[in-house]
């Protein structure tokens, strides 16, 4: 059965009995208080079993994208179903899960800080300007990553950051923002980074190092596990050099 949040007693409660130590929990409450389900946009649903009417589960909606928490006990067919019916394009879920939604789908690493490394210096950092950090995210997407239209990615970042439902720093050199690092959610327990990246002529240098290991050393100060969605194979000894270790893969169908 799934059930709609309006319906739903305490949905981020529900979530946090469930399975609160989770990259998808995590994005689907940051999304939650950010997004209020009265938004047309987003929808959000709880997932429970037919008979005893436990949570088993539960799904967000962002437009057409969605996000899942899954457990053992989630009826994969009924869920498959549903992101059949609610024409899903795209779906992001953990990786020990297979829907049938006559796609295919691409797997990676779910990575968690829970204690930085010893940094070899300080840097000061800043929160860049927003366009600032979509002109440098644009600059070094490759082939894997589409970055989305500007004036979506304002609204959007620009909305969460006002409800410190995420977080951006960056670092310049002579001036110019050289590398930037972004969560994609927070909640009050967990955080999942999100947009790394460096210019290409000042790669090699610390700079991303000293980004990605200062924003999650602040979220690490807050009580928060620091998660990330690594791409297969990619940039491997650059998070364990900071700290982060496999827990468990994600899966998207695109």
């Amino acid at each position: 059965m799934i059930q709609s949040a309006n319906e739903a007693v305490d949905f981020v409660a529900a979530i946090h009995a469930l399975k609160a130590d989770d990259p998808f929990a995590c994005r689907i409450i940051s999304l939650y208080h950010c997004y209020p389900p009265q938004l047309v946009f987003v929808d959000y649903w709880l997932i429970r079993d037919d008979e005893s009417g436990d949570v088993t589960g539960a799904a967000a909606r962002n437009g057409s994208n969605f996000i899942l928490l899954l457990t053992e006990e989630t009826d994969l067919e009924e869920v498959s179903s549903f992101m059949r019916v609610a024409g899903a394009s795209g779906v992001i879920c953990n990786g020990k899960y297979t829907l049938d939604l006559n796609r295919p789908s691409f797997t990676g690493p779910v990575l968690v800080c829970a204690e930085m490394t010893e940094a070899d210096g300080e840097t000061e950092l800043i929160t860049p300007e927003i366009r600032e950090a979509y002109e440098l995210i644009v600059s070094c997407a490759d082939d894997s990553f589409k970055p989305p239209a500007f004036d979506d990615f304002y609204v959007d970042v620009n909305h969460k950051l006002r409800h410190n439902a995420i977080s951006l720093v960056g670092v310049q050199e002579n001036g110019v923002l050289v590398s930037i690092a972004m969560t994609v959610a927070e909640s009050d327990d967990g955080a999942v980074l999100g947009a790394v990246a460096c210019l290409p002529d000042y790669r090699r240098k610390g700079y991303g190092s000293q980004v990605v290991r200062s924003l999650t050393e602040r979220l690490l100060a807050q009580n928060k596990r620091v998660y990330l969605h690594r791409a297969q194979d990619a940039n491997v000894s650059f998070y364990e050099k900071l700290g982060f270790a496999e827990c468990g893969t994600w899966r998207e169908y695109n």
